[in-house]
């Protein structure tokens, strides 16, 4: 009875000193494990914010290419109208020459003035317009490229907001391991 008294005497105590010592590795491994998934989650957000930041570069070279498409397409629009007037001006004076009109001067001159004048009035509007629309394009590329930047920034920054979430985890288990053992083995 007394070896019986003795084992349990014993196993009682090494019960007593498990415990403390179970719940310091738990609170310690619980320390590890949302560290690493506080650094997991950053670079999660980090990934995310790369990838967006590449799609707003990818949309920035396509709006670089809409603006040296609509350049393009207003220099074509414009030399069509340039011929098409001066197809006008020639059948205009066809026309006043076939009438007997003398088309050197007086109102035959100032109608193929006329012409001449509203065709260059609407060349240079196609050529505006290009270059507006040439001009909105590269706005918005240099919007995207601004976007790119700050969601490349907001990529480092997760990673920074991370180690910094993992590294108070584990100053915090660190602490509470800590505070544990000292009341393990001071208190008592």
């Amino acid at each position: 009875m007394a070896y019986m008294v003795s084992l349990f005497t014993s196993l009682q105590w090494r019960f007593s000193m498990c415990t403390p010592m179970l719940g310091m590795i738990l609170n310690f491994a619980g320390a590890m494990s949302q560290a690493a998934g506080q650094r997991q989650a950053a670079e999660a957000k980090a990934a995310e914010y790369r990838y967006q930041a590449q799609i707003d570069e990818n949309n920035r070279k396509v709006a670089l290419w809409k603006a040296e498409d609509a350049k393009a397409r207003g220099a074509k629009e414009e030399a069509a109208l340039r011929v098409k007037v001066a197809q006008l001006k020639g059948r205009q004076r066809s026309a006043l020459a076939a009438s007997g009109v003398e088309v050197g001067s007086g109102s035959a001159l100032d109608i193929l003035g006329d012409t001449a004048a509203l065709g260059e009035l609407d060349a240079l509007t196609i050529r505006s317009n290009a270059e507006r629309e040439s001009y909105e394009q590269k706005v918005v590329a240099s919007n995207l490229k601004a976007n790119a930047g700050m969601k490349r920034m907001g990529a480092d920054n997760a990673i920074i907001a991370g180690k910094i979430g993992a590294r108070t985890s584990l100053l915090t288990g660190a602490g509470n391991v800590a505070s544990k053992w000292y009341d393990y083995n001071y208190a008592t």
